[in-house]
C-alpha cells in the first residue's frame, strides 16, 4: 500500500510555496516537484495557485483538477499584471530558435518580470511547414525539457497548439509530460486556456483542426497560431496575435518576435487599461511598436469553463511511445 509522502503534504497543508518547501526539506525544487507530482499520480488532489512573482503554491481540492484549463494567478499588486507573450516555438524544426527564448528570458531577468505566456506550438510535432532538425516528436519534448531556458522566478504558462497536439498520436499527452517533469512549464490545456485574476479573465487560443471552438465574446483573448503580431477588435472584446519566436515566419515582412503586456486593474479589480509594446529579434531585443489601450469596455461577467472549452473531434490514440518516455523521464 502505498504511504503519502507526509512531509511534503504537511508542507502544503501548511501553504507552503514550493520554494518553501524545498528549503525546508533541503532538497532540491525539482525533486520537491516530483514528490509532489508522485502525491498526484496516486491520487491526491491538489491545484497549482500561480503568484506574479514566479511563486507556486499547491492547494488541496476535494476534486481532481488535471483537465482543467483554468489557471488562477494572484497578484502581489491588485492594481496591475505584467507578463511577456510568446508562441510558436516550433522546437524540432530547424528554424525554431533558442536563442531568441533566451533573450526574452535577459530581458525579464533585467526588467523583473516573472511570468511568461505562451500561445502554443512549443514543438514542431509530426508535420511541418519546413525542414525538421529533429523529426520524432518525442525527441522534440526530450529536447524542450533538457535545453529550454530556466529561472526559478520565471514561470510559462503554456496554451498547447495544433503541432503540440499531434504528440497524442505516439501516446503522450504533452500536458502531463509538461507538468510531471518541468514545473515552471505550466500547460492550461489543447487550444485554449484561462487565466482568472480573481473576478477578472484573459483567454489565451490556439487554433486545432481536430477541436471545435466556441467563440469568446466581450474580453481580452491572446492568440497564437498566426505567427504575426496584430491588435483587433473582434466579437465585442479585444484580439492579440502572438507573433512567432522562432524563424519560422509566415510573410514576407513579418520578423520573429514578442510581447510585453503591462494590464492595469481598477477598484473592483477588473482590466481597465493595457499597454502592449512589440519587440523583434534578430542579434537584439528591439522594441518596434507600443500601444496603449483603452480596455474598460470589455465585459467583466464570469464565463464558465464548460461555456469555451473547446469540445474534441473523434480520433484514435496510439499508446506505443509512453512506456519509452515514461522510462526516461522516470514518470
Amino acid at each position: 500500500m502505498f504511504i503519502y509522502d507526509n512531509d511534503i503534504l504537511n508542507k502544503i497543508r501548511g501553504e507552503k510555496t514550493l520554494e518553501e518547501i524545498a528549503n525546508e526539506l533541503g532538497i532540491s525544487l525539482e525533486e520537491a516537484n516530483e514528490r509532489i507530482m508522485n502525491l498526484k499520480a496516486r491520487g491526491f488532489m491538489l491545484k497549482k495557485k500561480i503568484y506574479d512573482n514566479g511563486k507556486i503554491r499547491y492547494i488541496a481540492k476535494n476534486h481532481q483538477c488535471d483537465d482543467s484549463c483554468v489557471l488562477d494567478i494572484k497578484l502581489c499588486d491588485r492594481s496591475k499584471f505584467s507578463a511577456m507573450l510568446i508562441s510558436d516555438l516550433h522546437f524540432g524544426n530547424e528554424l525554431q530558435a533558442i536563442n531568441y527564448l533566451e533573450k526574452v528570458y535577459d530581458y525579464m531577468q533585467f526588467t523583473g518580470i516573472n511570468i511568461i505566456i505562451n500561445g502554443g506550438d512549443l514543438i514542431d510535432g509530426t508535420f511541418s511547414k519546413g525542414n525538421q532538425d529533429i523529426a520524432n516528436p518525442i525527441k522534440q519534448l526530450d529536447f524542450v525539457l533538457e535545453n529550454h531556458p530556466f529561472d526559478k522566478n520565471i514561470l510559462n504558462l503554456i496554451c498547447l497548439g495544433n503541432h503540440d497536439f499531434t504528440l497524442y498520436k505516439y501516446g503522450v499527452d504533452l500536458k502531463k509530460a509538461l507538468e510531471y517533469s518541468r514545473y515552471d512549464l505550466i500547460p492550461f490545456g489543447y487550444g485554449i486556456g484561462i487565466l482568472n485574476f480573481g473576478g477578472e479573465q484573459i483567454f489565451i487560443r490556439h487554433h486545432i483542426p481536430e477541436y471545435s471552438f466556441e467563440p469568446i465574446f466581450g474580453k481580452l483573448v491572446l492568440e497564437g497560431h498566426k505567427h504575426k503580431m496584430a491588435l483587433t477588435n473582434a466579437d465585442k472584446g479585444f484580439l492579440v496575435n502572438i507573433p512567432t519566436l522562432s524563424n519560422l515566419v509566415l510573410g514576407k515582412y513579418e520578423l520573429p518576435g514578442a510581447m510585453r503586456m503591462d494590464l492595469l486593474f481598477d477598484d473592483e479589480g477588473y482590466i481597465n487599461s493595457g499597454h502592449f509594446e512589440q519587440f523583434i529579434l534578430t542579434d537584439k531585443i528591439y522594441t518596434v511598436n507600443e500601444a496603449i489601450l483603452d480596455l474598460s469596455f470589455l465585459n467583466h461577467d464570469y464565463i464558465l469553463e464548460e461555456e469555451v472549452i473547446p469540445k474534441i473531434k473523434k480520433m484514435s490514440i496510439g499508446q506505443s511511445q509512453i512506456e519509452k518516455f515514461n522510462k526516461k523521464w522516470r514518470r
